[in-house]
């Protein structure tokens, strides 16, 4: 098992808990627009606002998407984090990993839960959707933060939720760790993204750490 150096956290649906959020968010301009979709249908435009919306037909998609995140900024300092997720990062720190968040979410929208939470500290290095042109699961992003840890895509693991973090992953040449508690289950298709091969598949956050900082096991034991 590698001991991997660099981690690599998206954000929404991993670290915090924002898919009903942004699920919400989506379906006040889908619906304000006479679309009413299946939760699965409406998760699949997240991270592909733009692609989704007007494959629906939608013409005004810029008004959308800004309706989109008034909704969301409205709601954003509600949000929690997964259970589990601090302590693991508490560990990743004390482990001296270097930590990257990278999402595709607009910093406007990430900072007020750094902020409830008081975890900067924890991040090296914070890459969000405005710092790049192209967004998961092109591999631009974990390319940038890779650049900027001044890491190697050898000793990188994702860590990531969705179809959009494992195909950047895969694009990018580096292992992954799939993040699919139960409750994931509304929002994404399991087979569908195990099809995509993550190198690990976790439904705990907990889980995370030993896959990346596995226990040291003593090569010979001393008889009794």
């Amino acid at each position: 098992m590698k001991n991997y150096q660099y981690i690599l956290l998206d954000w929404d649906g991993n670290l915090a808990k924002t898919l009903d959020l942004w699920l919400e968010a989506c379906r006040v301009p889908l619906e304000k627009r006479g679309l009413h979709l299946s939760d699965n249908e409406v998760a699949s435009c997240f991270g592909m606002l733009s692609e989704r919306f007007q494959e629906w037909g939608i013409t005004d998609i810029e008004q959308a998407i800004e309706e989109l995140h008034e909704v969301a900024a409205e709601r954003m300092p509600e949000v929690d984090l997964y259970p589990e997720v601090l302590p693991v990062l508490e560990k990743l720190r004390m482990a001296d990993k270097k930590i990257a968040l990278v999402t595709g979410t607009r910093r406007a929208h990430v900072l007020p839960i750094l902020d409830k939470y008081n975890i900067h500290h924890f991040f090296d290095v914070i890459v969000t959707g405005e710092d790049t042109e192209r967004h998961k699961p092109d591999p631009q992003p974990l390319e940038k933060a890779l650049e900027l840890l001044d890491g190697t895509v050898e000793q990188a693991v994702v860590i990531g939720d969705s179809d959009k973090d494992i195909g950047a992953a895969n694009n990018a040449g580096i292992d992954s760790i799939l993040f699919f508690p139960p409750e994931h289950a509304r929002f994404y298709d399991r087979a569908e993204l195990e099809a995509l091969h993550p190198t690990w598949i976790v439904d705990d956050f907990r889980q995370v750490f030993n896959i990346i900082h596995p226990p040291v096991v003593p090569r010979f034991a001393r008889a009794a």
